[in-house]
C-alpha cells in the first residue's frame, strides 16, 4: 500500500485498509477460481485520468465473478459480495473486461486524490 501513500491517499484511513481488503479477496479469487488455468496474475493499480482509483486483477479465465449465496455456515463464499459492499461504500463499482486468454476485474473507487509525481 506504499504506492497509495505515495499518491497522497492518507494512511491509516479507512480507503486504504478497504483497497488493501478489495484486492485481497479479488486475488483470493482469481487463485481460487482460476489458478488452475492462470500461471501468473497481475495485479494493476493507477488512477484513472477521472481521479478514480482503478485495482485490476487479471487471469486467465474468462469466468466473470460474481456474488453467490451462501450459508452462515459456510467458510468461503463471500468475497465479492464484501467487495461489492465496500465499493458501495466508497460510491465505487466492480466490473470484467474480458479478453481473448482471460479477464480483469477492475474496482474503481472514485474521488481519490491526484497522484503526486516527485
Amino acid at each position: 500500500m506504499e504506492t497509495l501513500l505515495e499518491w497522497g491517499i492518507p494512511e491509516g484511513g479507512e480507503l486504504v485498509h478497504s483497497v488493501g481488503l478489495i484486492a485481497s479477496e479479488l486475488v483470493t479469487n482469481a487463485v481460487h477460481h482460476a489458478g488452475v488455468f492462470t500461471p501468473s496474475i497481475v495485479v494493476i493499480l493507477r488512477i484513472g485520468v477521472d481521479g478514480t482509483l482503478e485495482l485490476g486483477v487479471r487471469d486467465n479465465s474468462r469466468d466473470v465473478p460474481r456474488p453467490t449465496a451462501v450459508s452462515p455456515e459456510s467458510t468461503h463464499g463471500r468475497g465479492t459480495a464484501i467487495v461489492d459492499a465496500l465499493l458501495t461504500e466508497f460510491g465505487g463499482s466492480l466490473t470484467a473486461e474480458r479478453h481473448p486468454d482471460g479477464k480483469t476485474v477492475w474496482a474503481r473507487l472514485p474521488g481519490c486524490p491526484a497522484r503526486q509525481d516527485p
